[in-house]
């Protein structure tokens, strides 16, 4: 686990919610403060689809953040910043399996609970934690170090300016 201080709020809050930057990331929780408290988020309820909009989804279970972004835009913007807001994304189950493959990591997509980015905004200053989590215990930190220098790597890629703390 690291966490990043973003360097400049103003760039990271366009890509991520304007631009498609974070868009293959799950969603798995939001909450924003304004006027008043928001939360959304989580997991996909089956029942709302058709089944053939089911059977497109396949096995996954959370919202992608392209799905939701445009809300949490209609939230956020405006003349006023919001308080706060917290955003934890989940790296996609597809990405999920090509780290672990390219990298040649030994464990299974199904022995990781999620490898995680939360996203929080509080006094004008954005902060990034990485986190990781796993099914059964894991004595070695091979994946949540890979994860780390990932999470760098992805920042650093989409021109996200970012310190380690």
């Amino acid at each position: 686990m690291i966490a990043l201080n973003i360097v400049d709020v103003r760039d990271f809050m366009s890509k991520m919610l304007v631009h498609g930057t974070f868009d293959k990331f799950y969603l798995c929780e939001a909450a924003v403060e304004t006027f008043t408290s928001f939360q959304f988020g989580g997991p996909l309820h089956p029942a709302y689809y058709s089944a053939r909009e089911q059977e497109a989804l396949g096995s996954r279970r959370l919202t992608l953040w392209q799905e939701l972004r445009p809300f949490a835009y209609e939230l956020i913007r405006g003349k006023k910043l919001p308080l706060s807001f917290k955003f934890v994304f989940a790296l996609s189950d597809e990405n999920l399996t090509w780290l672990l493959e390219h990298h040649h990591v030994k464990l299974t997509p199904a022995d990781i609970g999620g490898l995680f980015l939360n996203i929080r905004y509080e006094n004008k200053k954005v902060t990034c934690i990485t986190g990781t989590s796993f099914k059964t215990f894991v004595m070695d930190k091979t994946l949540e170090q890979l994860w780390d220098a990932t999470a760098v790597q992805f920042m650093k890629q989409n021109q996200i300016a970012v310190e380690v703390l």
